[in-house]
């Protein structure tokens, strides 16, 4: 129901599919049809074109390809952040089709940062149903096709620090549901589809060293969004998220890779807008566990092996309950894994990640661009 951007975090998505949309369009934002790949010098603005290729447990083995533009400003150094402009097609496995266009701008050297973009999205799901202790085995397959809109203009007021509004619409149709299943009964909130129009405001404080591979610094953020009836929404409902993520540098360019996440729901959202614990923790997918609130936090090492290779280690922790006053630490998920990492684009910092996680009861693996965080 609403699209999502990775990078500025504007606010963390509840479809898996925006993710990878945003996902794809940004990490292949960095990338020209030149050979930029073999340089560590930073071009000012080039075309760009990319074959898409990735793996994740929502959508199984997907392939595409993005094109689009990027760019500095004329006054900008080679060491400002890149506008993007762009344009993605992907069809999955899971006979997913993942369509959209998105802008990441900069202007005035970081000072202003707007973003949009408009998505189309058929997406075979799975429903797991609600909850912190849903059966694997009784999970339906449902069809849904979204159409998504969204848009944020965030201006720089102290170094680092961005303040800014944002709008996001979506437009959400259950095309296919399982015959007997919760989802055809519809008396869960979201299972006769639906619109969610909502406004809000954010906060982040962004002192990364690299948007792509951060090895210093923070981005911290914290948005509020108000979905009415009176801006169009049929479901009335507020979603307030804090997204905290930190850097430290190690001994020979290792990195130890911190992030926090708390994601809140008030009053009746639909169950495609609940928060979704796969979303943050690997080994799971993102729809397997969701419910309106989430805590979750984990930790990542990060480090150099050979040439252009790496390799990572992490840890996770959360869970999602229906009242914060529910969440108990018996009930908390684990996640655990390695990853490989390939240097793709040093002048970027562009890694290509290979990641197996393990979870409760779970165990998957990623193949994708840009890290996990």
């Amino acid at each position: 129901m609403r699209p999502s951007n990775k990078i500025v975090a504007v606010v963390p998505t509840l479809f898996s599919a925006v993710l990878m949309l945003s996902n794809a369009v940004h990490s292949a934002g960095a990338f020209e049809v030149k050979a930029e790949q073999d340089t560590t010098q930073k071009k000012r603005s080039g075309l760009i074109g990319f074959p898409i290729i990735f793996y994740t447990p929502d959508t199984k083995w997907a392939g595409g390809a993005s094109g689009g533009y990027y760019y500095r400003e004329s006054k900008s150094d080679t060491t400002a952040r890149p506008s993007t402009i762009g344009a993605t097609l992907i069809y999955t496995q899971k006979q997913q089709i993942i369509a959209g266009f998105s802008a990441d701008l900069y202007w005035q050297n970081d000072t202003y940062h707007p973003t949009g973009g408009i998505g189309y999205l058929k997406f075979p799901d799975t429903f797991y149903g609600i909850g912190n202790n849903t059966a694997a085995d009784l999970a339906e397959d449902y069809t849904h096709r979204i159409i998504t809109f969204g848009m944020s203009f965030q201006k720089q007021v102290l170094r680092g620090l961005y303040l800014g509004i944002h709008y996001e619409l979506g437009n959400d149709k259950l095309i296919e549901v399982e015959k007997d299943g919760l989802l055809a009964k519809g008396n869960i909130l979201g299972s006769k589809g639906g619109t969610a129009s909502g406004a809000g405001i954010s906060v982040n404080w962004d002192t990364r060293n690299n948007i792509f591979y951060p090895s210093s610094g923070g981005v911290h953020g914290f948005s509020v969004t108000l979905f009415s009836s009176a801006i169009g929404s049929d479901f009335d409902f507020s979603s307030y998220n804090l997204g905290l993520r930190k850097y430290i540098p190690m001994f020979s360019s290792h990195v130890l890779a911190f992030q926090g996440a708390i994601s809140l729901r008030t009053g009746d959202p639909p169950f495609q807008l609940l928060s979704q614990l796969g979303g943050i923790l690997r080994g799971y997918a993102a729809n397997r566990y969701r419910d309106k609130n989430l805590i979750a936090g984990q930790v990542e090492y990060r480090m150099p092996v050979w040439w252009r290779f790496g390799l990572v280690g992490f840890a996770g922790y959360g869970d999602v309950a229906d009242k914060l006053s529910r969440f108990e630490r018996r009930s908390f998920k684990y996640s655990i894994g390695w990853g490989i990492r390939y240097l793709f684009n040093r002048a970027e910092k562009i890694n290509l990640r290979l990641d197996f996680g393990y979870g409760k009861d779970s165990s998957q693996f990623y193949i994708n661009l840009t890290e996990a965080f």
